[in-house]
């Protein structure tokens, strides 16, 4: 009789934490999949009509460099290096290298007559860690897919764009400037880093 009771509760014990891995896995699975972490900041004055200063900090946020940029938008691209699902759930996160910083407008008939501007961000010198990755493709490699990933929006001196990767692919927030160009308000996102 003692052991008819005791088999539903340990049956019960079993399954609770099943339950429990089974959550734990995914929420995991959810946090591996949407991790972002920053990769660059813009601000922009406008030095003339169509043109702007931009003001770009990335790799270890410890120095800005400025681009005279031409158009209506900026556009930044990446290359990206995508692992497979299971490798990703392993803590591989997706490897990009940031190549270009340009510019770009509303229309396609400016697109086509007025003048672009493109600045190149990478060395050439530098082996390019996604590209030798990328060539191991086969059934059980990690890597998924090698691409360009760009995000651009609006030149604007009022706002302050950070871009992010993300686990496929780049992606832009914007915040209103704090520093008396732009309205109060909005939200901060901070980059701390450990600058020399």
């Amino acid at each position: 009789m003692k052991r008819m009771i005791l088999f539903p509760v340990y049956g019960l014990i079993l399954l609770m934490g099943l339950f429990a891995v089974m959550l734990g896995s995914n929420l995991h699975t959810w946090h591996r999949l949407t991790n972002e972490s920053p990769v660059a900041e813009l601000t922009f004055m406008q030095t003339g009509p169509r043109e702007f200063r931009a003001t770009l900090a990335w790799g270890d946020f410890c120095s800005a460099e400025t681009y005279q940029l031409t158009g209506d938008q900026w556009r930044l691209d990446a290359r990206f290096l995508k692992w497979q699902p299971w490798a990703n759930l392993f803590g591989f996160d997706s490897i990009y290298r940031i190549e270009r910083l340009g510019s770009r407008y509303f229309t396609v008939a400016d697109e086509l007559g007025e003048p672009r501007s493109v600045h190149d961000l990478h060395s050439a010198e530098l082996p390019d860690l996604t590209v030798i990755m990328g060539r191991y493709k086969g059934r059980l490699s990690p890597v998924d897919t090698l691409y360009g990933s760009s995000v651009y929006d609006r030149m604007d001196e009022h706002h302050i764009y950070r871009v992010y990767r993300g686990q496929s692919g780049l992606l832009v927030r914007k915040q209103p400037r704090l520093d008396g160009s732009g309205a109060a308000g909005g939200f901060t996102i901070p980059i701390n880093t450990q600058c020399q």
